[in-house]
């Protein structure tokens, strides 16, 4: 397999120690760039946000708590301006910088974390955003990190830690379509050494939504459950472990399909997630940080048709046509040592992903999936360098990462027309960035690096066979393939300052994808190659100003505006040409405005979602169409009275639009919640 590399990055890796050793004794580090607000996603260890190279984003719990919409994917494109798709039910996934979203299989362009680990969820709507303290949001790739999927940024959840006083919460509330839901949530110490958190949910929306028409949408109705749970003991003074786990249940969560086909094709699904996973870490010295981290997920997902036929549906009794079953189980291990105030981090990572489908008929007997069962096992090793210099005016970046990837195709009961078989690849990622901080609150960076996808167990090791008017039509994998590539750049400037209430940022960024994989049919055999390309360039803009700093209020009044504009988002097809990246509008911009005064608060949110290609899959020869532009508001309101007592109401699309993000499922109109919450 070919391997890229950056001279650039590989100098940088070269020359930077001795670059920061001459700094260091020449001026001592200073404390004139320390604040508060620390993230870890940029290099897998604590660091300041204005002083790392890469951008990253903060969702806090109180934009969480600010914010209308029940799922991860919720908070994420009001809150951050990325891409996302979203189905009625629990099918969901996200895009950012340019790559459209994603929202089922093992294999994406964008990667989610937990606590630093993968999420293991295909379906992002099975994350439900409680007991977050944030949520960071990493834009540009990744994969000297984090591997494989990390090509257009990485989320990552950050739950919540209660080591402190014995706090909770219990809240109830009810709202359109017959809603109600109930929350509860208690954590902190237990003795000197033991604290926990733990919390539960459950959410039944009884009745079909209206849309913004004011017509009902059949079969949009379902019920959720979820809890988390963390128990974690001091060992000493320098060590530390933390066991945690959490659960997601889906029942009868009807999916209407699309609007095109009426109320014939129809269906609802089960789904069940869990994680579980163990961490320690402490101290070797004072200058050197070890983190150890075991983790198992699971998603199992049942599909129920309530039709059988395709063209000519005939409503029957629902039936089990489908179900699925994927297993993550991971081990990563980290160690950071500190020079001065300069830091080394590396790491060793290890997954292996298995999945399994099943198909039914009508009577309940097996028949054949349509994919067999595919395994991937995944063996990392990465090293990150932060370098301060200048007086940690300038923060230097360098590192990368060596994967090494085995799949297979499995054998798999009832399906015969393939022949299981297994290949392996390996890559390596590198990334650089530089970041200056002004005493005046400027900061400039820019960061350069490459990130991969891998190909997916059919697309290197499938072989299958089926009969198409008399004709044997061949599928095979390619064992010489290349993992898709992508080349990303980014420059931007930010300004921050806290006694103005002032923060702002603008970063342009450009990408270029390379070796991407598509299928090619030669005759009656079909196999996958690295035959086209694609090219991303865009504009991110954060903005935010509280009024009441300069005035010196002691209420918060705020304005603030996340977006980005895509300049370009075009991709080749097969067959020669170029065409626009389809599901990534042209903008996205997210703005409003924000009240808080201890007691009462409120926050009315716009998003603005621009024009954007897709394919029109219900028209003859399949054209390709363009979505239109569409504005949506929400409007929070909050009081606090009594010391521990909350009201709260959530207005959802305030003005009735009628929108949609995916042709043929519409989202809902206009929505009331109403909740309150008891805390201590």
């Amino acid at each position: 397999m070919k391997k890229k590399w950056y001279p650039a990055v590989i100098l940088c890796l070269a020359l930077s120690p001795a670059l920061a050793w001459a700094e260091e004794n020449t001026a001592p580090p200073g404390d004139n760039t320390t604040l508060d607000e620390v993230v870890v996603t940029a290099t897998r260890s604590k660091e300041n946000i204005r002083e790392i190279p890469a951008k990253v984003e903060v969702i806090s719990s109180h934009d969480i708590e600010m914010t209308v919409g029940q799922t991860l994917t919720e908070q994420l494109k009001k809150n951050s301006s990325i891409g996302v798709i979203e189905y009625p039910g629990a099918m969901a996934g996200i895009g950012i910088r340019g790559f459209r979203p994603e929202f089922s299989g093992i294999t994406k362009h964008s990667l989610v974390l937990i606590n630093g680990r993968p999420v293991g969820a295909t379906n992002l709507a099975t994350i439900i955003p409680d007991n977050v303290e944030r949520i960071e949001v990493l834009k540009g790739p990744a994969s000297s990190l984090y591997g494989g999927e990390a090509m257009g940024g990485v989320v990552n959840i950050i739950t919540k830690k209660n080591t402190g006083k014995l706090t909770g919460s219990a809240e109830l509330g009810f709202g359109s379509y017959s809603t109600n839901f109930q929350k509860a949530a208690l954590g902190g110490g237990i003795g000197k050494a033991v604290d926990f958190d733990i919390t539960a949910r459950r959410y039944d929306q009884s009745d079909n939504f209206d849309m913004g028409n004011n017509e009902t949408r059949a079969h949009t109705s379902y019920r959720t459950q979820n809890g988390t749970l963390r128990v974690g003991a001091d060992l000493g003074s320098s060590w530390r472990i933390d066991a945690s786990g959490d659960i997601y249940q889906g029942r009868d969560i009807e999916i209407p399909g699309d609007t095109f086909d009426g109320d014939e094709k129809s269906g609802n699904k089960d789904i069940d997630r869990y994680g579980l996973d163990l961490m320690a870490a402490g101290s070797f010295g004072t200058n050197n940080k070890l983190s150890l981290t075991a983790y198992k997920t699971n998603e199992t997902s049942e599909s129920y048709k309530h039709y059988t036929g395709y063209f000519t549906p005939v409503q029957v009794a629902p039936y089990r046509s489908y179900d699925s079953d994927i297993d993550w189980l991971g081990f990563q291990a980290k160690d950071e040592f500190t020079l001065g105030s300069h830091s080394i981090i590396t790491g060793i990572d290890y997954q292996d992903i298995d999945k399994k489908s099943r198909s039914y008929n009508q009577d309940g007997s097996r028949k054949a999936p349509w994919s067999p069962d595919e395994g991937r096992t995944n063996w990392a090793g990465y090293l990150e360098t932060v370098w301060r210099l200048m007086e940690n005016s300038l923060t230097l970046t360098a590192g990368g990462r060596y994967d090494y990837f085995e799949v297979e195709t499995e054998s798999t009961p009832y399906k015969t027309d393939f022949v299981p078989n297994s290949e392996s690849f390996s890559t390596f990622s590198p990334r650089a960035g530089l970041n200056y901080l002004f005493q005046t609150g400027v900061r400039l960076h820019t960061t350069v690096g490459q990130a991969f996808v891998p190909p997916n167990a059919g697309q290197l090791a499938g072989y299958s066979e089926r009969v198409v008017g008399g004709v044997t039509m061949i599928t095979k994998g390619n064992a010489d393939l290349d993992p898709e590539t992508s080349t990303t750049y980014d420059a931007g400037i930010g300004y921050e300052q806290k006694k103005l209430g002032l923060s702002a940022d603008l970063t342009f960024f450009h990408t270029n994808v390379d070796d991407k994989i598509t299928k090619v049919t030669i005759g009656n055999i079909g196999t996958y190659e690295n035959s086209l390309s694609a090219e991303m360039e865009g504009l991110e803009t954060m903005f935010s100003f509280d009024i009441g700093a300069p005035l010196h209020w002691d209420r918060s009044l705020s304005v603030f505006l996340n977006s980005t504009h895509m300049f370009k988002a075009e991709e080749d097809i097969a067959g020669g040409g170029t065409r626009d990246i389809h599901n990534v509008a042209n903008y996205t911009l997210n703005y409003g405005v924000e009240y808080d005064d201890g007691m009462f608060d409120g926050r009315l949110h716009f998003r603005t979602q621009g024009k954007m290609k897709d394919t029109d899959w219900n028209a003859a020869g399949y054209p390709e169409l363009e979505y239109p532009s569409f504005t949506v508001v929400d409007l929070v309101l909050g009081v606090n009275f009594l010391e521990h007592h909350r009201l709260s109401l959530k207005v959802d699309n305030l003005f009735n639009e009628f929108y949609y993000e995916k042709k043929g499922f519409p989202k809902p109109g206009q929505s009331f919640f109403i909740s309150y919450r008891y805390q201590f």
